[in-house]
């Protein structure tokens, strides 16, 4: 598989924002976002060929060195990787826990112990919203998180369409009867340096669907700490 870059940060956002974990970021990605931060991972030719063991090593010395069993794969996108779920069985069985961040048109097929999804909607800002799919969120579980990256009024008024679909969708049983899994935790991230945190909050305090369903304000904690623009972190 490619593989861009592997290290050690904090997470920055999420279910485990602050806490420790190596980052494994995968090369390659099927959208074009307008806001991406990683366009160094999803063209060009930076990145080395890696198999399964030796990206299964490179996490394991970090465990090694500071003891931490956290593990983030991303990109780009890697889920389009054909050993991805090789990757994420192996990890899972030296029990490590992985959270898969995905972005929304592929659906989250495999379940391992410790491992949990976080899936982006692609609200109409990026460019990438007719790429969305509402039968991937509904492959997500209590564990994973839907995360809504907004940039605009229009994202914070799909964003309150999609959160309400995907509940209807849950409490009625899914399409055509299905039975599903409960909402997955929602998160609400602004586009850096766009909507002012404050506008994004009033919002969300006043659609009901949001707080009914637990919805969380997010920012990007590495984006506070560190340059915006550093890799690596």
């Amino acid at each position: 598989m490619k593989v861009n870059e592997i290290f050690k940060s904090i997470e920055g956002e999420g279910l485990r924002m602050g806490l420790a974990a190596v980052f494994v970021r995968l090369q390659g990605c099927n959208l074009r976002c307008s806001y991406c931060d990683t366009m160094y991972a999803v063209e060009g030719d930076d990145y080395r060929q890696m198999n399964v063991d030796e990206v299964v090593a490179a996490v394991e010395s970090y465990r090694a060195e500071c003891g931490v069993d956290a593990v983030t794969l991303t990109g780009g996108e890697p889920m389009l990787h054909a050993e991805v779920d090789d990757l994420l069985r192996a990890l899972s069985e030296k029990g490590f826990l992985v959270n898969v961040e995905t972005n929304g048109t592929v659906p989250c097929k495999w379940r391992f112990p410790g491992l949990f999804y976080t899936m982006d909607w692609k609200c109409e800002s990026s460019g990438m919203s007719a790429k969305m799919r509402m039968e991937n969120l509904e492959t997500l579980g209590a564990e994973d998180v839907l995360k809504f990256v907004v940039g605009s009024v229009e994202d914070l008024e799909e964003t309150a369409r999609v959160v309400d679909e995907l509940h209807q969708r849950k409490n009625l049983g899914g399409v055509a009867g299905k039975t599903t899994n409960t909402i997955p935790h929602i998160f609400v991230s602004p586009v850096f340096g766009k909507l002012e945190y404050e506008k994004i909050v009033e919002w969300m305090l006043s659609e009901k669907v949001m707080v009914q369903n637990n919805a969380r304000f997010q920012v990007q904690l590495h984006k506070v700490i560190w340059d915006p623009d550093m890799r690596g972190v």
